[in-house]
């Protein structure tokens, strides 16, 4: 480890030199090194050992796959009283090759394979999709030796090559330990991990045997799985990280024991009925698109041969009893003893067969005895072991135990259930007085905010921002407003051309910009970053960390969401359930807060309340008995949680929103973009406020494709232009409504982007300029303070243009939890770092032309 703290130039082999040139020494202390040491002089003994370092000494370090040559030798440069490493370029900054950069690549590649952290990184993820969410430090250790040594053995059979990174031998690792295989641990609460949607789905084409009457093998065509909105659609992924957060904690038991649950954050309410939906189709239709177009399969699946239209296909319409889906689920559970139950074998040994290929064995008594009576009811009338087949196969798609690896229940358990809410939906409710709202507009990917906010050319920056920008400035077409009395470096600024309606509401005084902000935990400048004298957030200029910490505003994003803990807040001062929360893109940490405080929050799609279909209505009460009772599976009790109250929720939103229309509709038709489908839901819950009681709400939206590394121009154009039109749409119907004034949109992103470009675009920074708007706003200007040095000269920029920022977002939050009528007292539980920063600390007073909400607006 020392060797490669000091020493960064590689060397050639010494062997590669006229004989005689290098010597290893041979001296007992050199023998006694796990490295070997070549120099010039010979040394064979330990008196001499001086005469074997100088700069031609050679180090030959061995690596996981193969030596490494280091030189004794160090390059440093010195420019004004600094000192830097000199590092090593591969190729001629005179005559560059593409054998140099080959090289150079390679070098970099073997870098990453060999570090320390990367085989119980692999260890760790494989481990998570393959046997458990929270392995045991122990059981990592053992697969991130078996990839470092290639070698495995188990029971007198060794598995791999010995080579590194050897997978047979990773693999074996992990599927034959003991946390993999160990019965005993399947009644461990924390053990095994939920299961994803294209997982689920396959296991049920497998297990239930998916093919055709003949055996003729088909292909098997899942495109329209794009479009069924379980989670993992082709292409379709919301970040670079994938379908869900590796660290993703829900609210619950998993959060409260500080552990991990990655795939539950699928289990939202539009993917857990978009989920059903389909999966009670196959059944029914096998692969194909009948069951009201909510299947897993398209069109061409029917067609008897494929692709062959003239060749006649299935029609859905017709009775099932006639012919066929090519492609369905030919399953035959073995007690039968043929096609039908020819050994009039119990239902209970039916339930057990099916049992043992989709839950493996764990089907828990309760749930047994509600499938066993769903096949007995189905069985009846003409062909009812098909019938009662069907209906159990459809029902296991939503049973708690096929969601998960473990037992729902252990050993040692004792039966509870959860409470299970009546819907009632008020004929005619009452006018909530003093409704309040906040909708977050997450901007996924990170925003290049400074091509936003422009500095105007009457101001000496804008010269400083064209030579820093170069070829990403936005150098025409910037939309015009004053900044005149907000004391920042320039008095005039630039929107970006695609931000009409938000130039217009800034210009009628309904929109703010806040200069400069980002997560932070303590003020600091550029010499207290460098010196690491203040502390950080973790992981800058990471996605997903800075993703958690931006909508969790404090330094540990386990405390919840920042709309979370406002609605705890604001409940719990009220000692009254005042405050919902509803997410129209996916379960978002902003939105988390304590459990029991606050309700969870309403996850609906853009399409809007989501609700099972004619296959699935029918069996809603056998699904709320499979799911109200209280696991002790962490992961189990997560879906379960979720699926009850996906189900109330959808019966009381659909009662009150229902086919609700909006005066703009029309509007946010035309636009036809996923964000303007977010922010018509939003309007229509808004206007739904009377019958769902609501006092204070908060929303979440997200539009994503802001991660411009290498297309900082159109893509940029295209999606501010998404954003500002559906804002557009929405301010509109929000004073169509009477409620403008009681409504604030808030921007966000988790981070800015460099100021510098990258040749192509833009890559990850820190600060970044947001707005808010709403009818309430004090608007026409720009809060915080705007960088007055662009350079890298500037006591704010830390290289490459990333700059620090001048306000923290509990800057923008206080004010929010004022307006929104959160306490002074109550004011630290929802900000815990507030405390931190003596200043850019913005009141509703600075923010509201009302100020702050007194709490006796709720009465």
């Amino acid at each position: 480890d020392d060797i490669f703290e000091e020493l960064h130039i590689g060397s050639s082999d010494p062997g590669l030199f006229d004989a005689g040139t290098y010597t290893l020494c041979s001296a007992p202390i050199c023998s006694s090194q796990n490295y070997n040491i070549f120099s010039t002089t010979p040394v064979t003994n330990d008196a001499d050992i001086a005469n074997a370092f100088d700069e031609s000494t050679i180090f030959e370090v061995p690596l996981k796959s193969g030596a490494q040559f280091l030189s004794n030798t160090k390059s440093v440069v010195y420019v004004d009283g600094y000192n830097f490493r000199n590092p090593p370029l591969f190729n001629s900054p005179v005559d560059p090759t593409q054998r140099d950069a080959l090289y150079e690549t390679d070098a970099i590649l073997r870098q990453y394979v060999e570090h320390p952290n990367t085989a119980p990184f692999i260890a760790t993820k494989l481990i998570n999709l393959l046997i458990t969410s929270n392995p045991s430090p122990l059981y990592v250790q053992t697969v991130s030796e078996s990839f470092t040594t290639g070698t495995y053995s188990k029971g007198g059979q060794t598995f791999g090559t010995g080579e590194y990174g050897d997978m047979s031998a990773t693999i074996a690792a992990i599927m034959l330990d003991r946390e993999a295989r160990s019965t005993t641990l399947d009644d461990d609460a924390n053990h095994g991990r939920a299961r994803e949607p294209l997982l689920k789905i396959m296991h049920i084409l497998r297990s239930m045997n998916l093919s055709t009457k003949s055996g003729f093998i088909r292909e098997v065509d899942m495109i329209n799985l794009i479009e069924r909105g379980i989670g993992q659609e082709s292409f379709y992924a919301p970040s670079v990280f994938g379908f869900f957060l590796a660290e993703y904690q829900p609210v619950g038991p998993v959060l409260n024991k500080g552990l991990v649950a990655p795939e539950a954050q699928l289990f939202d309410a539009p993917k857990l009925i978009s989920f059903l939906n389909g999966a009670f189709s196959l059944p029914r239709y096998g692969l194909s698109d009948c069951m009201w177009w909510q299947g897993f399969g398209n069109e061409n699946a029917r067609y008897w041969i494929t692709d062959t239209p003239d060749s006649g296909s299935y029609d859905c319409n017709i009775s099932e009893t006639q012919t066929e889906v090519p492609l369905t689920l030919r399953y035959k559970p073995p007690s039968w003893g043929g096609d039908t139950n020819v050994n009039n074998a119990p239902t209970s040994s039916i339930i057990n067969d099916i049992d043992l290929l989709l839950t493996g064995g764990r089907l828990h008594a309760s749930n047994r005895a509600i499938m066993e009576q769903v096949y007995d009811d189905a069985h009846t009338g003409s062909n009812p072991d098909k019938k009662a087949l069907t209906a159990v196969m459809q029902l296991y798609s939503a049973l708690p135990e096929f969601q998960i690896t473990n037992r729902l229940l252990n050993s040692k358990s004792t039966t509870a259930y959860r409470d299970i809410p009546d819907v009632q939906v008020p004929p005619s409710p009452p006018p909530v007085e003093g409704y309040k709202a906040v909708v977050y507009l997450f901007l996924a990917g990170a925003m290049d905010s400074y091509s936003a906010l422009v500095p105007d050319a009457s101001c000496y920056l804008h010269n400083q921002y064209l030579n820093v920008r170069g070829d990403v400035a936005i150098t025409s077409g910037v939309r015009p407003i004053s900044a005149v009395g907000s004391n920042q470096p320039c008095n005039s600024f630039g929107l970006h051309p695609s931000l009409a309606n938000i130039h217009q509401l800034y210009t009628d005084g309904d929109a703010s910009y806040i200069a400069n902000i980002g997560p932070m935990i303590v003020p600091m400048d550029k010499f207290d970053f460098e010196s690491q004298s203040k502390p950080q957030p973790t992981a800058l200029f990471a996605h997903n960390t800075q993703t958690q910490l931006t909508q969790a505003v404090f330094a540990d994003s386990s405390a919840g969401g920042v709309l979370g803990r406002m609605g705890d807040a604001l409940n719990s001062q009220e000692a009254e359930d005042v405050f919902s929360a509803y997410s129209i893109s996916g379960t978002p940490k902003v939105l988390e807060g304590a459990p029991g405080v606050s309700k969870p929050a309403d996850v609906l799609s853009g399409s809007g309340v989501a609700s099972f279909n004619a296959g699935v209505s029918p069996y809603e009460s056998q699904i709320e008995d499979m799911t109200k009772t209280i696991a002790s599976s962490i992961h189990g009790e997560t879906y379960s949680n979720a699926m009850t109250n996906t189900i109330y929720r959808m019966r009381l939103l659909d009662g009150v929103v229902g086919e609700l229309t909006l005066e703009n509709d029309g509007c946010f038709n035309a636009l036809d973009t996923d964000i303007a489908s977010q922010f018509q839901q939003t309007a229509r819950l808004i206007k739904s406020r009377d019958g769902l009681e609501a006092k204070r709400d908060v929303f979440y939206t997200q539009h994503g494709g802001y991660d411009t590394h290498s297309d900082n121009g159109a893509t940029l154009t295209e999606r501010l232009k998404e954003v500002d039109d559906a804002v557009g749409c929405f301010v509109t119907e929000m004073k169509a409504q009477g409620i403008w004034n009681n409504v604030t949109i808030v921007s966000a992103s988790e981070f800015g982007r460099t100021l510098t470009s990258n040749g192509l675009g833009t890559d990850h920074a820190w600060g970044a300029n947001h707005w808010v708007a709403g009818g309430d706003v004090k608007g026409g200007q720009i809060h915080g303070q705007f960088p007055d040095d662009l350079t890298d000269n500037g006591i704010l920029n830390i290289g490459r243009g990333r700059l620090i920022p001048t306000t923290p977002w509990e800057g923008l939050w206080n004010s929010l939890s004022e307006w929104m009528g959160v306490t002074g007292e109550n004011i630290a539980s929802v900000l815990p770092l507030i405390g931190n920063f003596p200043s850019n600390i913005f009141t509703a007073s600075d923010m509201f032309d009302s100020g702050p909400t007194s709490s006796s607006l709720f009465e």
